[in-house]
């Protein structure tokens, strides 16, 4: 049976294909490890040289001179503080209103964790949340000699691309219930190995039958961290320090989907296309070890429906897609990612075919819609977590006073998506005109740089809004957007074929522009309403009465 899974002979080129093998995988790593680690640096610094001074502002301002020592330990004491400096835990009710503009605690503000070992944890998930989008795309470039192998029809392969989408988008669903009631660390570990055991299986598979349904589990396996990882942002993260948190941590669900074609065309080229899944094998298992070892339980004080039956929890993903809140936050990013998957699908054809690249070539491209969506994430989350905070500060003209959550309305949020909705629409302009005309290569890149940087500076407020309108339910709240993202990811790439031969790439990324562009309706909606509907919203008894 093994030997009739073994895959192609390939020893004679596999010195001469070390090299390249070994440069993709470096770049892959570098383009994500580089961006967290220099900001892994800087914020440890920042964090270190500001925090004491805050905390102890943020107390003393709500003390009067009057009070006696007494009173100051009891003051100390409800801000999270026992008189000898420790950490307090804070635990949920069993009732808690999802939608109360009284949020409950977060574990980030009783943690026992240390800034350093805050940011190690969220470092460890979001190499978890990397895989997921790394393996939808990885083997795109190498989509021909798949094909050949397992002897199906293009359109067949095409089909595992957008179920493995697809079940990213439904399989979230049931991770973020269970690490609701079960915590983060078992949901991590159990998935990590899940995707480890299917990518081998997708490597080894002789038949189409086998390699869709090791595809599935292999998506199922990925998609954890893409909706638990917002709960351990949650766990970890105060609301002023989240918006930055939310946008390292989606770094790599934007990067893996651009730079996977990369390291997966060079594979392809000088290995062969199995060793694509074996390399992803690999990186599951490292990440795997670095779970056992390292990813402690964050959410062992936070979980607020462990009491809850297993229907409600397993169903309020769904009740929250009836909210307008949810919907309208998350249509403008659904569309931007699913807009970003008709162009990756349709890249290698488009260049191949117009501009005559390699497979290492068509690769290397996606590095500029890469850049952009690093660019885009990590910006937007810190102007978003600045303009939340200006708004604080305008609201307690007090000196050296600390406003509390209530004086942070998290519409303010939403405001940085506006750019993105402006810049992704240009750039898909400017790649689509560029590609039909065959213009210079450069000025086709930017527009794909463009429509990264759009991307990635719509994901990171639109998340982070709805983590801070549903703190208690973040990991659930996250999974309904990102069962609408995966639908749009899901539908565009068989969409592509078609209105690109019918239309042109000019016109069709123009329709693409207008949709984006609309989309910034859904903003105003939520900045303008968005406040008089969490305020009539009593979402926890809704999700209640409907389960």
């Amino acid at each position: 049976m093994l030997c009739m899974l073994k895959p192609e002979s390939s020893s004679p080129r596999l010195k001469t294909a070390l090299v390249p093998f070994l440069s993709a995988l470096l770049l892959l790593s570098l383009t994500f490890f580089t961006t967290y680690s220099v900001e892994y640096t800087i914020l440890s610094f920042q964090l270190g040289c500001c925090t004491q001074q805050i905390h102890h502002q943020s107390i003393m301002s709500i003390i009067p001179l009057q009070q006696d020592k007494d009173s100051l330990v009891t003051i100390v004491s409800s801000h999270g503080l026992s008189n000898k400096g420790e950490a307090k835990t804070t635990e949920f009710s069993d009732d808690i209103d999802i939608c109360s503009t009284t949020l409950p605690p977060s574990n980030a503000e009783t943690t026992q964790f240390s800034r350093l070992r805050k940011w190690f944890i969220l470092f460890i998930v979001s190499l978890q949340g990397f895989l997921g989008p790394l393996s939808s795309s990885i083997y795109v470039p190498a989509v021909h000699e798949v094909r050949r192998s397992l002897h199906v029809s293009s359109t067949l392969i095409n089909v595992t691309i957008s179920l493995y989408v697809l079940i990213q988008g439904i399989a979230p669903m049931m991770w973020a219930a269970l690490s609701e009631r079960h915590g983060r660390r078992y949901i991590y570990i159990s998935a990590t190995a899940i995707y480890v055991g299917s990518t081998i299986g997708c490597a080894l598979s002789s038949s189409i039958s086998i390699f869709i349904t090791m595809r599935i589990f292999q998506s199922i396996g990925a998609s954890a961290a893409q909706v638990v990882g917002a709960g351990t942002v949650t766990d970890l993260f105060t609301t002023q320090e989240r918006g930055n948190a939310m946008g390292l941590f989606l770094l790599g669900p934007l990067i893996g989907p651009v730079v996977g074609p990369i390291a997966g065309g060079y594979i392809n080229e000088y290995i062969g296309w199995r060793y694509i899944f074996y390399s992803l094998a690999g990186m599951g298992a490292a990440i795997l070890i670095l779970m056992l070892f390292f990813l402690p339980e964050t959410a062992s004080q936070h979980t607020a429906s462990r009491n809850t039956s297993m229907l409600a929890s397993f169903t309020r993903p769904f009740v929250f897609l009836l909210k307008p809140i949810v919907v309208l936050t998350s249509t403008p990013y659904a569309l931007a990612y699913g807009f970003m998957y008709f162009v990756i699908a349709s890249l290698p054809h488009q260049l191949s075919h117009r501009y005559k690249l390699t497979s290492s070539q068509v690769g290397l491209s996606y590095l500029a819609n890469g850049v952009g969506n690093a660019v885009g994430a990590v910006v937007s989350g810190k102007w978003a977590d600045w303009m939340l905070q200006r708004k604080g500060a305008d609201g307690d003209k007090r000196a050296n006073a600390v406003p509390p959550f209530s004086d942070y309305p998290p519409e303010k949020r939403l405001l940085a998506m506006l750019l993105g909705v402006v810049l992704l629409p240009a750039g898909e302009i400017l790649y689509g005109w560029c590609v039909q005309y065959r213009v210079h290569l450069a000025p086709a890149l930017t527009g794909l740089f463009l429509l990264g940087l759009g991307v990635g500076v719509v994901q990171t407020p639109s998340n982070t809004y709805l983590v801070d309108v549903y703190q208690g339910y973040s990991a659930s709240v996250v999974g309904a957007s990102n069962l609408l993202r995966s639908i749009c990811a899901a539908c565009t790439p068989m969409m592509a074929p078609a209105m690109l031969r019918t239309v042109g790439s000019g016109w069709s990324m123009t329709l693409l522009a207008s949709i984006s562009l609309s989309s910034g309706i859904c903003i105003y909606l939520v900045t303008t309403f968005g406040p008089r509907w969490r305020t009539r919203d009593d979402a926890g008894q809704d999700v209640q009465r409907s389960v």
